[in-house]
């Protein structure tokens, strides 16, 4: 999952940052870095009860 996907279903990175119980600095961290790594995305996957995929391709540094 891409970070505009996670911010589209959640609406606010204090939201996102809820979720995963992070601070929302972490947040702006994933989204600088290019999107969340494939464990987080499992959270949210997991969180979203399934309407979010985590995908290995979209963590961030991987080829696709």
């Amino acid at each position: 999952m891409t970070f505009p996907e996670v911010f589209s279903f959640y609406k606010t990175n204090r939201a996102i940052a809820k979720v995963l119980n992070f601070t929302d600095s972490r947040i702006s961290q994933f989204k600088a870095e290019g999107g969340f790594p494939y464990s987080v995305q499992c959270v949210l996957e997991k969180e979203s009860k399934g309407q979010l995929i985590a995908r290995r391709s979209d963590v961030p540094g991987q080829t696709k």
